[in-house]
């Protein structure tokens, strides 16, 4: 039978199941990197104008266990388990579905007419061509970031210097918090630079996985879904896709974190668009802030990605 038409094996709630088991695993052991990366995207203080970004990391580091302890690296964890968990879930959920739609249906340009047993083995996903898994990985992505984002601005906030332990007591006064300052609008402020970095970020990921597995699956003689390919791979195409997508992260964090008071001067009045934000980061520190929390992002989406399309692939395999 060929990829295209295998069957789907698992049920829906074992593939929730298991992206949500992929979601907690991978926010909970790396939430310390996501505070620090969101430290160092914040708004610049201008006494921090010139330090290195080494210093910068080390600074943030000793600031937040100087005032709340080695605890204090694990902030913003709830709001981080209220995205990642759901989130992961529907979105392997989603892609899983959509994927497997458009491998049964034909779509030209985004289904592959691949036959091989070798690909039979490589994955639990519908085999799609390269556009293909741009395609649906951006679709997928964008999706569950839109209904998402409201506690994706409360996780940012939660992890900003910027913004007290008072400020955002629980979950749900964060949420009614937003909704005062902002209206409904200001339940998707950051959703557009968020979906300019989603979109190519897991339509790329997905391309970059599935062809490191098709190449690396010579090695493990045929067997493109043995853990080690699944991990590998998934590692590569995080770093990959995390290096392109950057600049849109630096520019989400912003627009989510930055209080109005920082944002205003003496004669203008500034509305948090990406084409605004962009150009204040310009002006303000040099296209060098477009870099900032790299290596750490790097680190941790690649870190986040072999955790969770390992347990995802394997634990598909293991309900299935």
């Amino acid at each position: 039978m060929s990829e295209t038409a295998r069957p789907r094996t698992a049920p829906a709630w074992k593939t929730l199941g298991v992206g949500g088991a992929a979601g907690l695993t991978s926010c909970v052991l790396l939430q310390p990197m996501d505070l620090l990366k969101t430290r160092m995207q914040q708004e610049r203080l201008p006494t921090a104008s010139h330090v290195t970004a080494t210093q910068r990391l080390v600074r943030a580091f000793q600031s937040v266990v100087h005032d709340s302890g080695y605890r204090g690296l694990w902030r913003g964890t709830v709001p981080t388990i209220a995205r990642n968990v759901p989130g992961v879930a529907a979105y392997f959920y989603t892609l899983n579905e959509v994927r497997w739609l458009v491998a049964k249906w034909q779509v030209p340009g985004l289904s592959t007419l691949d036959t091989s047993t070798r690909t039979q083995r490589s994955s639990t996903l519908a085999r799609l061509s390269s556009t293909g898994n741009i395609v649906t990985g951006a679709l997928a992505r964008v999706t569950i970031g839109l209904i998402l984002n409201p506690i994706s601005i409360v996780k940012a906030r939660y992890e900003s210097s910027h913004y007290s332990k008072d400020a955002y007591p629980t979950l749900w006064a964060s949420l009614r918090s937003l909704y005062r300052d902002g209206g409904v609008r200001g339940f998707f402020r950051g959703f557009s630079a968020t979906a300019l970095r989603d979109a190519p970020y897991a339509g790329l990921y997905l391309a970059f996985y599935e062809q490191h597995k098709h190449s690396l699956g010579y090695w493990a003689r045929g067997e493109s879904g043995a853990w080690w390919v699944v991990s590998a791979s998934s590692l590569g195409a995080g770093i990959l896709a995390t290096v392109f997508t950057h600049p849109f992260d630096i520019l989400k964090t912003r627009m989510q974190t930055t209080p109005q008071a920082l944002l205003r001067d003496a004669s203008t009045s500034y509305r948090p668009s990406v084409i605004a934000t962009a150009r204040r980061i310009f002006q303000t520190d040099g296209a060098r802030a477009f870099a900032d929390g790299l290596g750490l992002r790097c680190a941790r989406k690649a870190a986040s990605s072999m955790i969770g399309w390992s347990i995802f692939e394997v634990g598909q395999r293991w309900v299935s």
